[in-house]
């Protein structure tokens, strides 16, 4: 994997679900050094199914021809606007890994789910397409990750590549950073 290969790293901001209807993603174009090239945002909607497209919209700017992975903080951002990441794939051509430090519970989400919304059945449906898998970090920690167009060892070495210190890929991390910073004023850099 060559040095100036890019990343567009994406995350969402914090809201408040009971005043705020939309909140902030931000995605950043980072080369696998960490080198900053792009920043862009979206606003994305509380609960909404419109996370796919956003992310999409990202990466149809100017860096579209540059972009060579999509990362992402985990598959579902503002609540459960899950995005579908076999989706932004297709479209794109461009490998896709979502990043998430703890074990997510596809049995959960699937009864929050169906407890809290009509639409359950095509949300699950989103979530079902790709399966978790572990990535072992050189810091011999793992976190998890669901992946379209990219296979698992390709995945652990871009991950590994992209992370400058801790255990979340500096471009996701950033993105993080931006997202909560558009929202709050500020942002202390955890994610």
């Amino acid at each position: 994997m060559k040095e100036f290969k890019r990343v567009l790293g994406v995350d969402d901001g914090p809201f408040d679900r009971d005043v705020d209807t939309h909140t902030y993603l931000a995605g950043v174009m980072a080369r696998l050094d960490g080198y900053v090239e792009g920043v862009a945002t979206r606003r994305v909607s509380i609960d909404g199914l419109d996370s796919t497209e956003q992310i999409l919209s990202m990466f149809e700017t100017h860096f579209s021809s540059q972009i060579d992975y999509i990362m992402l903080n985990g598959i579902t951002f503002a609540g459960f606007n899950i995005c579908d990441i076999t989706e932004v794939y297709a479209r794109t051509g461009r490998p896709v890994v979502s990043v998430t430090r703890k074990e997510p519970s596809l049995e959960e989400m699937k009864a929050a789910l169906k407890k809290h919304f009509s639409d359950y059945e095509a949300r699950i449906h989103i979530l079902e397409k790709t399966e978790t898998v572990p990535i072992e970090l050189k810091s011999k920690k793992s976190v998890y990750a669901n992946l379209a167009g990219i296979s698992e060892g390709e995945a652990t070495e871009l991950v590994n590549r992209t992370i400058i210190r801790g255990n979340i890929p500096e471009p996701v991390r950033l993105a993080h950073m931006i997202a909560g910073a558009m929202k709050k004023g500020e942002n202390k850099g955890r994610s």
